[in-house]
């Protein structure tokens, strides 16, 4: 069961990144149509449906990779590390995750002292660096917002098992040649 949870993390927070932003850009602009007046109530109901959602996204996709690594011999390693971190990488994972939402609660919903929100972002900065490359394409394209969104995930996860393979000793893939 521990092993199907911890499969479940990366995507689901891959599905509510989006999701997120989505509700951030329809529920609370009126230059989108139809306009509804951002309540409490309707960010809260939009909020739970896109954790609903992002869960049920998560499951579907733990499930899977729990029966393709069953039958695939020849996994590889770190990728699977990434999409299934260990207790350290997953606290370095969660730490981000919190910091995030620190930002997104002051930045999006206006809660807490502005100067922390900019200094949240300074930290936030080297976790964005996927969107930050998908910026000029971001501009233009809607997908480019979603693929950089999904991709600071996986920077994310992939950052966190870095750190934990630093912290356990363990030698980096690129360093093996």
């Amino acid at each position: 069961m521990r092993r199907l949870v911890r499969t479940m993390v990366i995507p689901f927070f891959m599905a509510l990144f989006p999701a997120v932003w989505y509700i951030n850009r329809n529920v609370t602009t009126e230059r989108l149509p139809p306009y509804t007046e951002p309540t409490t109530e309707l960010v809260a109901i939009a909020i739970g449906a896109a954790v609903f959602g992002s869960t049920v996204f998560a499951a579907v996709v733990a499930l899977f990779r729990q029966q393709r690594s069953e039958t695939e011999q020849y996994t590889l390693p770190y990728r699977q590390r990434v999409f299934q971190p260990d207790d350290t990488a997953l606290a370095v994972f969660a730490i981000f995750i919190a910091v995030s939402l620190v930002w997104a609660l002051i930045e999006m919903a206006g809660f807490g002292p502005a100067w922390l929100g900019e200094l949240l972002q300074i930290m936030l900065t080297p976790i964005a660096i996927p969107l930050v490359v998908l910026a000029p394409l971001a501009i233009q394209f809607h997908w480019a917002v979603i693929l950089g969104l999904v991709l600071c995930v996986l920077w994310m996860s992939l950052l966190g098992t870095v750190f934990s393979d630093i912290v356990h000793h363990r030698s980096l893939p690129l360093l093996n040649n």
